[in-house]
């Protein structure tokens, strides 16, 4: 028979193992988070927990915590037989998603153009670079694009020096990323929301009011595709 023998002196050790597993749990959400933020988890895919479990050489637990996170927030749907489906955003939350993500980043533009240092601006400038060595392969690498499109407006927010706007953009990106939007929206002019970005860093370097005008311009025309593409004008997602 298994039998148990207590020890007052382990009160800490346990406690410290309790610290552990949550900080573990914690590591498997942000994990999740950035995969799904960065595309590797599609909306509508339904992964194997325990094969999740394995990747990352964790035990049940901390995955188990991290999935109930998760679908606390509506991101995901815990599923029999330790499956998972990462949700298919509705209308109203991809509607709701666009609104968000427009005052987010209009708002960014708008309290560092005046101020923002050009060494800030570096990591914006070297991921604009990024992006043009995508769209000079043949074919285009529109995967590598979107990646570090989603890097430089994640860049931009986290300018403003806001830790609950580089927060909740950081959330957003997890109920609307930039790979969903591309694939539902129709193809959009690449050489333009480009330049999009090149104006964007070069007002911005210039300390000019224009960025404003460049990223309402470019969020404008990312709203206008996705509410061109199929979901919206056949109506193949419901609206609640």
């Amino acid at each position: 028979m298994l039998s148990y023998h207590y020890k007052e002196s382990n009160v800490e050790e346990r406690d410290n193992f309790a610290i552990e597993r949550r900080s573990l749990a914690e590591q498997v959400y942000l994990f999740l988070c950035n995969s799904i933020s960065a595309g590797r988890f599609k909306y509508g895919e339904t992964i194997s927990t325990k094969n999740l479990a394995i990747e990352l050489n964790v035990s049940m637990m901390p995955i188990r915590e991290a999935l109930k996170r998760l679908e606390v927030e509506g991101v995901v749907e815990i599923r029999p037989r330790s499956l998972c489906l990462f949700r298919t955003p509705t209308k109203k939350t991809i509607l709701s998603a666009i609104d968000v993500r427009e005052l987010l980043e209009v708002y960014s533009v708008k309290m560092i153009y005046a101020s923002v240092d050009k060494e800030r601006i570096s990591g914006l400038r070297r991921l604009v670079m990024a992006m043009s060595s995508a769209l000079s392969e043949v074919p285009i690498d529109m995967k590598k694009y979107i990646r570090y499109d989603w890097q430089f407006h994640m860049e931009l927010c986290t300018l403003a020096d806001n830790e609950f706007v580089t927060k909740s953009y950081k959330e957003l990106n997890i109920h609307l990323n930039m790979n969903y939007m591309y694939d539902i929206g129709i193809k959009p002019n690449v050489s333009q929301t480009f330049k999009d970005h090149i104006d964007l860093v070069e007002a911005l370097e210039a300390h000019s009011p224009e960025a404003v005008a460049i990223i309402e311009k470019h969020l404008k025309i990312s709203r206008r595709n996705i509410l061109s593409g199929t979901i919206f004008a056949q109506g193949e997602a419901e609206n609640s």
